[in-house]
């Protein structure tokens, strides 16, 4: 996947019109998130905090969690271990969740950069986009979704992923109105 050229040098100016910028990168499975995300903190460089990894442990994956906007990601957490650290110019340490295995990763520092990128759904919620200084929102068709989910996913997943997951994004994505006027907007489709 690649990206405008022109777009991406949008991007990294207003990035570098920041001082210690926190970057969001939103939008729905498989639009290319992680892809930009790696490629600007190659470019910036930058830290990549992903938030799949700040899902809701299974035990607290209510059905009444799970019916508030959002309600997958720990938005708390991710706050406290890494961005509010982050805009207070302190060190980060994560602890990643690990969804398949239902443990929690050890504590982990996060390299010393100029620029931390938060990279995947949900990293525009209220709490979190209100910190944020450049919000990325990648959007994509149906179609090239789908294409790259049946690449990527087994049956198995690609089934969770029509009833659950992407409901959910969905959800996320009225709720709050995203993508919203802050936010560049890019084509996941190339």
């Amino acid at each position: 996947m690649s990206f405008d050229q022109e777009c991406l040098r949008e991007i990294m100016r207003r990035i570098r019109e920041q001082t210690h910028p926190l970057v969001t990168i939103d939008g729905p499975c498989a639009s290319g998130k992680t892809t930009l995300a790696d490629r600007l903190a190659e470019m910036l460089p930058a830290a990549v905090v992903h938030t799949d990894d700040y899902v809701v442990p299974h035990t607290l994956k209510t059905a009444e969690r799970l019916a508030v906007p959002g309600g997958n990601c720990d938005a708390d957490r991710l706050l406290r271990e890494a961005v509010l650290p982050w805009k207070q110019n302190l060190p980060v340490r994560v602890r990643r969740y690990d969804c398949k295995a239902d443990l929690f990763l050890p504590e982990e520092p996060l390299p010393d950069r100029d620029v931390l990128i938060l990279e995947g759904c949900y990293c525009n919620l209220p709490e979190i986009r209100q910190e944020a200084d450049v919000r990325i929102f990648l959007d994509i068709d149906r179609t090239v979704q789908e294409a790259r989910l049946l690449r990527r996913e087994t049956p198995e997943s690609l089934k969770r992923f029509h009833e659950r997951w992407i409901p959910l994004e969905e959800a996320y994505f009225e709720a709050f109105r995203l993508p919203d006027a802050g936010c560049v907007v890019i084509n996941g489709e190339t």
